[in-house]
């Protein structure tokens, strides 16, 4: 992926809802606009808050949520992206991941001055064992 040309954006920069939503992995609903929502682990355990979506800009899918943890009142919270694949369940208030706050707190961290995000995307899809994001990409 790293050679091809992937180009994500928030949903929030984004100035429209995506063309082709990510469906629920389990009941093949349409995801709404989440943020703001509380992310859930597997176990029950509040990971953190929905800051927003990223969507790839070829596709107009949403490929990963960006949750917000620690800080307080919203200063210095760390954002982890993890693939919309981990998603289990979408509730009017939250979002399940069928995967663990440990493993979600040691997921590689993506920091745009150095990493380009079609490498990084491959990284994180790989770590979170789901489809690659060159697959995910294509389907």
């Amino acid at each position: 992926m790293g050679s091809g040309s992937v180009t994500m954006t928030r949903l929030s920069d984004a100035g429209r809802p995506a063309a082709r939503p990510v469906r629920d992995v389990r009941r093949h609903r349409v995801m709404d606009d989440v943020r703001g929502r509380r992310v859930i682990d597997r176990a029950g355990t509040v990971l953190g808050t929905v800051e927003d979506l990223l969507i790839n800009t070829e596709d107009h899918r949403f490929r990963l949520i960006s949750v917000e943890h620690g800080g307080v009142i919203g200063f210095g919270a760390t954002p982890s992206l993890i693939p919309v694949e981990t998603v289990d369940e979408v509730t009017a208030s939250e979002i399940r991941i069928g995967r663990s706050s440990a493993q979600v707190a040691d997921a590689p961290l993506y920091d745009p001055s150095t990493m380009d995000i079609a490498d990084f995307c491959d990284d994180l899809y790989g770590y979170y064992g789901c489809r690659t994001s060159r697959t995910a990409v294509a389907a």
